[in-house]
């Protein structure tokens, strides 16, 4: 059986455990997860049942599966994407027999204009969030490598980073190269996700990059989460333009040992709060923690972000084959700001880091 058709298997599974007659998915991540084909922009769905697997799609997703497709593009009869995706998820829903069954649907994500097709061809909605990041939480082999090879293209995007900063740069043209060496990565055009916190800028810990050019003396932070072949990678480091001030120096040092506190932590059984406490524990000693107002990391996958969490309200343990991030952040008003972070597969005992370019603060 392949990946896909295991993964399938332990959807039905889990449905049949819950009591329900099937699952409509229409997060094009979740057809991805289950088909290995992403969808294109139109509206598409994957109908799971029993003994079959129906996708609704403008174009056959993959050969896999039954498709039923629709027209997204008619010059001639008027142009009404959900219309016509509607009528084909109809379709689809009444040749599946589930009438006045309970079935499991994406609640949080399903777009309201899709409703009126579903309703009367299934019983009781079920939300399906949390049963499916539970078949999800544990990579496998496949797909620790692919997200180790996007942690591999995050580390080209720092040396061209290095390489290019000087004072001066405009923002823009950073944020240019970072796109560039991720589609080369890639082998094709990728939608870039990330942050870029110049100088006082950098106080946002969202902070994106805009007209304003590299002045020497600032220090910035590069934070690259973009997916590629359907996975995501989660990494960032802190450059500076010559030598830091004081100051930045010191702040710098903190979110090191922070990340070192919560790499210790790090391995299967280990509550995610405890980790958490570990790292923001660190930067709370400082004087800093009302500056630290995120996670101290997140796992990720075929998402950027996914439970566990590492906040000081998620107890759930870790468990081996998660893959998780570290990554504290200090950021003051007026001053600026700095984040570092890495990448991590548990394991039984530890934790293994993924990415390789060096975490020390980096002097261009």
């Amino acid at each position: 059986m392949t990946t896909h058709g295991r993964r399938l298997e332990a959807l039905r599974a889990a449905l049949e455990a819950q009591g329900l007659a099937g699952a409509l998915l229409s997060r094009p991540e979740h057809l991805f997860y289950f088909t290995g084909a992403m969808p294109g922009p139109s509206p598409a769905f994957l109908l799971v049942l029993p003994r079959r697997v129906v996708a609704v799609a403008a174009s056959p997703p993959t050969k896999s599966c039954e498709t039923i497709t629709y027209t997204d593009y008619d010059i001639r009869n008027g142009w009404s994407v959900t219309e016509g995706a509607s009528r084909a998820l109809e379709e689809a829903l009444a040749g599946a027999g589930l009438r006045g069954k309970d079935v499991g649907l994406e609640l949080a994500h399903l777009p309201a204009v899709f409703i009126p097709a579903i309703q009367g061809h299934i019983g009781a909605p079920y939300e399906l969030d949390d049963l499916l990041w539970s078949l999800r939480r544990i990579k496998d082999a496949g797909e620790i490598a692919q997200i180790e090879a996007n942690v591999a293209a995050n580390d080209r995007v720092f040396r061209a980073v290095q390489g290019a900063i000087r004072p001066r740069i405009g923002e823009l043209e950073l944020w240019a190269l970072v796109y560039q060496t991720l589609c080369d990565a890639a082998g094709g055009p990728i939608t870039l996700e990330g942050d870029l916190g110049v100088g006082t800028r950098g106080s946002n810990p969202d902070a994106k990059p805009g007209r304003e050019q590299v002045a020497p003396g600032e220090a910035l932070f590069v934070d690259v989460y973009s997916a590629l072949h359907g996975y995501y990678a989660d990494t960032t480091r802190v450059f500076s333009v010559g030598e830091p001030a004081a100051k930045g120096r010191a702040i710098f040092s903190v979110l090191a040992e922070a990340k070192t506190a919560g790499e210790f932590r790090l391995r299967a059984g280990v509550p995610a709060n405890d980790i958490d406490a570990a790292v923001r524990g660190v930067v709370e000693r400082a004087g800093y923690g009302a500056n630290f107002p995120h996670h101290s990391g997140h796992a990720y996958g075929i998402f950027q972000q996914e439970r566990p969490y590492l906040i000081p309200a998620e107890k759930m343990p870790l468990e081996a084959g998660m893959i998780v991030t570290l990554e504290p952040g200090i950021y003051i008003p007026g001053w600026g700001g700095m984040r570092l972070e890495s990448n991590y597969v548990i394991g039984a005992q530890d934790a293994r880091r993924l990415d390789q370019f060096p975490s020390e603060l980096i002097i261009c």
